[in-house]
């Protein structure tokens, strides 16, 4: 009785908000002529903004978005800016805006202006107040320079024209306020509903796809023949070759037409044109009305052969997004092909533009997502730019469902990847986004599905935005069932269509209608990375009950329902369950006894969970009732969870003191990364007789909101140290090293920070000969902090280091602890087509305490600091790869201490303190490897400070692989010409375990 008291009171209040709610109106009138020669829109519009809030209008602001593409200036170049377009380097007639403008409020002129900050958006003080319930007309004139189309989605490739977001518009004012926005690439629209009558004049032999119904007769009759004469040639057409007679523009017809479209309850009005346009039609009964509706696909003669099954594609979608949603509310359905367009791949009422695809199912996915974003945004116009999830993610959803109903057994994502080889042959569309989600949480890189759109990072954008929402809806209908999910969403549609619903509306209609408490996916899955993950803990038999004990246990942060299931041999499922998302640990009954082959989590992946190396349980097995069979396979693959996989591949390596090693590489850096890792590589060296190699293992976990992860391991590593005068090399090291890192960085942080604490503890032992041996024990402690944004990006470094090494034979200690710090900042100088940065680094070091020793092994330098950076000798905690690591002297040196680019054989280094100042700038010449660098420093030098410099030119490769030549240095680093290939350095920064954190860094950019 309780609860049907409480889910009568939700469906109460949900109908009181609704009744409560209101929202603007704006319905349009423009008259738009296309001058195909000069690529202009000239234009005169009018709309009536109906003022339904109950608060009174003293202001208007307008969206004009084709100055976007105006200069440098604008939030969309800033943006372009930072993912490689540079608006700046293109040539004027590249470039786009809006002019004319001449806006009239009721006939009478107003005063209006620019942004300050934006000129894309248009303040415009009104001369009379808006009252609740009253409406005013505002007219302009105004004419639009068509900009490239490889900058955005406005844009014309030759004369191919897509011409979207092109006429001034009023921002949406809601419950929360105005929401004017400049315009972006990366991050959608929020426009206010109403009506469009629209004119478009073109040369006559152009064809049209615009939003709305086509009102002109001749046009109407104009559009079938094209159909009946596209579908009666559409195998010649296809035949076509490339060249001047399938994809050249013909000429524009001298004559001109007036093609009239109009369209009540849409948001946007966009259009595309092109007279290479081939048309087929075709049309779709919905499933809930039984009405008809007219499907139409506008194509190039080029891309005949991946679009003759368009009208396909186009018709099922919109018929299983309206068996799911609700019934598509149009007359017409239209997908154009967008060419080369950047805009390619978007949406608008009515009306999508697709971009390239590689194969035919590549263009189904497409459309039919582009398709379904009718529904999610055009009809349930949420904010794109602030709640993006709630258009992209949720259709996301569903387009993983139309894939997985039309295709069940696809193997969609094995296809693109390698063409199912490497072990990659089992992948549906469904795990591209599984695999996408988990790669980056992971390696603890993702951000919440609710970030701003502008904030998301370009992979965050794709893999958290579309695919991660994707599956937590994905989820969220396994959970409730297919039934009850669709009512759900049907509902959410009913309320809410032509409006602009909030997260918290959607939220409320879900709950009021499954009757379930849902936080955990609306607050955690949704605001927060918090991840799933759930572990089987064990499998009782009661014999009496002829009954399994199943406990399950919450790994994760989230609150959320597992499903725990049965199967028999063959997979079937016996008996399936779902646990009470309030409960950490669960116990589940399941009946059944010997016909039981297995108890698993989650085993159709239908849940977005982390770690699936947990989730089953053999309750036959004696021994290793968890452990699913090795399987090893050849270089990389997916994870499947029935198996434990073990990949390998061959190893071959070169120093001077082990010569040539080989061997081979056993890990399981898989598709995705695990949480748990691990790499093991033994390799015969040639030089020493005898194995040596590298092995690390490393977890990572993932314990609050306050905490991104949290990463332990250990790093093992033998190697050879140098020859000894006889040309033999037996002498070698051992160094293990368990560490910790943890990031810092809370949930919410926004892109391009990052806060990480480091401990790594040492134990080493070097053996130089039978009777020269040590033995070291250290600490360091590693703080990094970095942001980036727009061309400026700062990295923040302090360190503190200690160890106490000791040597057997000959009895020797020596120890050091040192504090040390780097602060590094790059700065964009050149952001045309060379995309060029300075970097500048400062270095301080202070040993607190030294003690060389008096051995010959410690005493040659090992803890001082270096104003060239380690050498091999130096590298105490073995973090780095060297081709000599026995010698103070040579070519190779660390990036790290005083960081000087010249391998001078005059050393400089001190047992007590050094700083120093590092210049580094990318040379405005491709390709862009070159760099000009300068190098200052001071240090302690027998109780005196010592200054030294150089400068030079060198090649550097993505931060890997360095290489310097200088040309000046200071008179005490000896004579750069004397023996100038010494003076060559060699920079080497590789680490595959290291690959995980430097990933999450780039993907945050």
């Amino acid at each position: 009785m309780k609860r049907l008291i409480l889910f009568l009171g939700l469906i109460l209040s949900q109908f009181s908000i609704v009744a409560q709610y209101w929202q603007q109106r704006v319905d349009y009138r423009i008259d738009v002529t296309l001058d195909d020669q000069t690529h202009r829109l000239y234009a005169n519009l009018a709309f009536d903004y109906t003022n339904n809030s109950p608060h009174t209008l003293d202001s208007l602001y307008l969206h004009v978005w084709p100055n976007a593409y105006k200069d440098r200036t604008t939030a969309l170049a800033q943006q372009l800016n930072g993912q490689g377009t540079k608006i700046s380097t293109m040539d004027t007639s590249d470039l786009g805006d809006i002019t004319r403008l001449d806006f009239k409020i009721n006939g009478k002129p107003v005063s209006w202006s620019y942004n300050p900050k934006n000129i894309d958006i248009v303040g415009i003080k009104l001369n009379e107040s808006l009252n609740p319930g009253k409406s005013l007309t505002l007219t302009t004139p105004f004419t639009v320079k068509i900009p490239s189309g490889s900058i955005s989605r406005l844009g014309h490739i030759g004369q191919s024209y897509q011409i979207t977001q092109w006429y001034p518009k009023p921002a949406v004012f809601d419950r929360k306020g105005w929401h004017a926005m400049p315009y972006l690439n990366q991050g959608e629209f929020y426009s206010e509903f109403g009506s469009f009558d629209v004119s478009i004049t073109v040369p006559k032999n152009y064809v049209l796809g615009a939003t709305g119904e086509r009102q002109s007769v001749e046009e109407a009759a104009f559009m079938d023949s094209l159909a009946a004469h596209t579908q009666t040639n559409l195998t010649s057409i296809i035949a076509l070759p490339s060249g001047a007679l399938r994809d050249s523009f013909p000429a524009s017809s001298k004559e001109w037409k007036t093609v009239r479209f109009t369209q009540d309850n849409v948001h946007d009005f966009a259009w595309f044109t092109d007279k290479r346009y081939k048309v087929l039609k075709g049309s779709v009964k919905l499933p809930h009305s039984g009405r008809t509706v007219t499907s139409w696909a506008l194509f190039t003669p080029a891309n005949a052969l991946l679009w003759k099954n368009s009208i396909e594609y186009l018709n099922d979608g919109t018929y299983y997004y309206s068996q799911w949603n609700g019934d598509y509310p149009y007359t017409a359905v239209t997908a154009v092909d967008g060419t080369i367009s950047a805009g390619g791949g978007m949406e608008y009422p009515m009306i999508t533009v697709i971009g390239n695809s590689s194969t035919a199912r590549d263009l189904e996915v497409v459309i039919v997502h582009e398709v379904g974003h009718n529904w999610f945004y055009g009809i349930l116009g949420s904010n794109e730019r602030e709640h993006g999830w709630m258009d992209e993610g949720i259709n996301t959803a569903n387009e993983m469902r139309y894939v997985a109903t039309k295709y069940p057994n696809n193997n969609y994502l094995s296809d693109i990847v390698a063409g199912g080889r490497l072990h990659l042959n089992d992948l549906s569309h469904h795990d591209l986004g599984d695999i996408m989600y988990r790669f980056l949480a992971v390696i603890s890189a993702d951000q919440p599905i609710q970030t701003h759109s502008a904030s998301f990072s370009a992979a965050n954008y794709g893999a958290i935005m579309y695919q991660k929402t994707g599956l937590v809806f994905h989820y969220l209908r396994s959970y409730l069932g297919d039934k009850l999910y669709d009512q759900c969403m049907q509902r959410y549609y009913d309320l809410y269509q032509f409006k602009h619903p909030y997260p918290e509306d959607m939220q409320e209609v879900v709950e009021s209608i499954s009757g379930r408490k849902l936080d955990w996916l609306f607050r955690d899955l949704i605001q927060t990375t918090k991840v799933v993950d759930y572990r089987m803990v064990r499998a009782k038999y009661l014999s009496a009950m002829n009954t399994y004990s199943v406990k399950v246990k919450n790994k994760g942060a989230i609150q959320g329902p597992i499903q725990v299931v049965s199967l028999d041999n063959s997979g079937k499922v016996l008996e399936s369950q779902w646990t009470d998302p309030k409960k950490k640990c669960s116990t589940l009954m399941f009946q059944g006894g010997e016909e039981i082959a297995l108890f698993a989590i989650d085993p159709t992946k239908q849940i977005p969970e982390i770690n699936r190396s947990n989730n089953r349980i053999n309750p036959n097995k004696f021994l290793f009732k968890k452990c699913e069979p090795l399987a090893f396979e050849f270089m990389i693959g997916d994870h499947e969870p029935s198996k434990t996989h073990v990949f390998w591949t061959p190893m071959m390596a070169f120093n001077r003191s082990d010569r040539f090693m080989i061997g081979a590489a056993f890990h399981n850096f898989g598709l995705p990364f695990k949480p748990f890792q691990f790499l093991v590589v033994p390799m015969y060296s040639v030089g020493r007789n005898t194995i040596g190699g590298v092995a690390e293992l490393s977890k990572m976990y993932f314990p609050s909101k306050d905490l991104r992860s949290i990463k332990a391991g250990i790093s093992v590593k033998s190697f050879g140290i140098q020859e000894d005068p006889k040309g033999q090399t037996q002498s070698y090291f051992v160094a293990i090293t368990p560490y910790l890192n943890v990031n810092l960085v809370p949930n919410r942080t926004p892109k391009g920070f990052s806060n990480d604490l480091t401990f790594k503890w040492l134990w080493r032992r070097d053996v130089m000969s039978a009777y020269d041996n040590s033995v070291e024990n250290g600490l360091k402690v590693n703080q990094t902090l970095s942001w980036r944004k727009k061309r400026i990006s700062h990295e923040s470094q302090l360190q503190f280091e200690g160890v106490l090494g000791y040597s057997i034979l000959p009895l020797d200690i020596a120890s050091f602890a040192r504090i040390s710090t780097a602060q590094s900042l790059t700065v964009t100088y050149l952001d045309r087509k060379m995309n060029r940065k300075m970097n500048f680094r400062v270095y301080g070091g202070y040993n607190l305490a030294y003690n060389p020793g008096t051995s010959t092994y410690q005493s040659m330098g090992r803890y001082s600091i270096s104003m060239f950076g380690a050498a091999g000798y130096q590298d105490v905690f073995a973090e780095n790869y060297y081709f000599n690591r026995g010698s103070l002297y040579g070519a190779q040196y660390a990036n790290d201490m005083g960081g000087f680019r010249t391998a001078s054989d005059v050393l400089k280094m001190s047992n007590y303190w050094a700083s120093s100042l590092n210049a580094t700038i990318q040379l405005p010449v491709k390709p862009n490897i070159f760099v000009a660098y300068a190098d200052v420093g001071i240090y302690e030098d027998g109780m005196r400070a010592a200054t030294i410099y150089n400068a030079g030119l060198g090649m550097n490769l993505a931060d890997v692989i360095g290489v310097y030549f200088p040309l000046v240095q200071s008179s005490n680093m000896g004579n750069l010409y004397q023996n100038y290939a010494l003076s060559i350095r060699l920079t080497l920064r590789f680490n595959p375990f290291n690959a995980p954190v430097k990933l999450a860094n780039l993907i945050n950019r």
